[in-house]
């Protein structure tokens, strides 16, 4: 790991721009362990009061974790870094849910278009096990689990990993304004129509029709959007 001493201003601002070159060269990689504070601080020429400021400011945005008693790690879920800095913009910008599903939307059906290209025998599998099981499960519960980890596979398909990132920032905002958002949807009545729409999903997928497997997820996304917005 390569880090350079500092100066204000803007201290934050260097320290993430180092960890993110460390993160760019592969010097640093998800779950890595950073140097010590002690050596943060003769490494960035900084007083250890600022770097553990620093420290948990990038905890907060998600970017590390800390382990009590071990120190602080690249954090191995970085999907969870966007929710955050959306959610507050979310307040300041006074959006609505109705916003955020159509960000969704916009995400799924690009997602879906892109899965139809790139998807590999392996994703379709994957989607094809996910389905059977959200299909014969009763707890709805673990029937909402598997469903987001259905929309989160088809995005893993879609071959773009930001994507995945961006749906998860979704669905936590979804979640700020509804809790246990997908529960609700699964408890309307719309149940067995919203099951054949990932059907009808999956079958344009491994058609390799980019069009229609984003017709079919935008007919999803209207379903769930009249579940959820009243």
């Amino acid at each position: 790991m390569q880090f350079t001493k500092i100066e204000p201003p803007n201290l934050l601002y260097q320290i993430i721009s180092q960890i993110k070159r460390n993160l760019a060269t592969g010097e640093l990689r998800k779950g890595d362990k950073l140097p010590s504070e002690r050596h943060l601080c003769t490494a960035f020429g900084l007083s250890r009061a600022t770097v553990r400021e620093a420290l948990k400011t990038l905890e907060i945005l998600g970017l590390v974790e800390c382990l009590h008693g071990s120190g602080y790690y690249i954090s191995s879920n970085l999907c969870n870094t966007m929710s955050e800095p959306l959610s507050i913009m979310m307040l300041v910008e006074r959006g609505s849910i109705l916003h955020t599903h159509e960000l969704r939307r916009a995400l799924e059906q690009e997602s879906a278009a892109l899965a139809a290209t790139h998807a590999s025998d392996a994703d379709i599998a994957i989607m094809e096990t996910l389905i059977a099981h959200i299909n014969m499960e009763q707890d709805e519960q673990v029937k909402a689990a598997l469903d987001q980890q259905f929309h989160y596979a088809l995005a893993r398909a879609s071959g773009n990993p930001l994507l995945v990132t961006l749906l998860n920032a979704c669905e936590s905002l979804i979640n700020e304004h509804i809790h246990d958002a997908r529960i609700l949807i699964i408890q309307s009545d719309n149940e067995m129509l919203i099951n054949r729409q990932h059907e009808a999903i999956l079958a344009a997928i491994k058609k390799r029709s980019s069009k229609a497997a984003a017709a079919a997820m935008k007919e999803h996304m209207e379903l769930i959007a009249a579940s959820l917005i009243q």
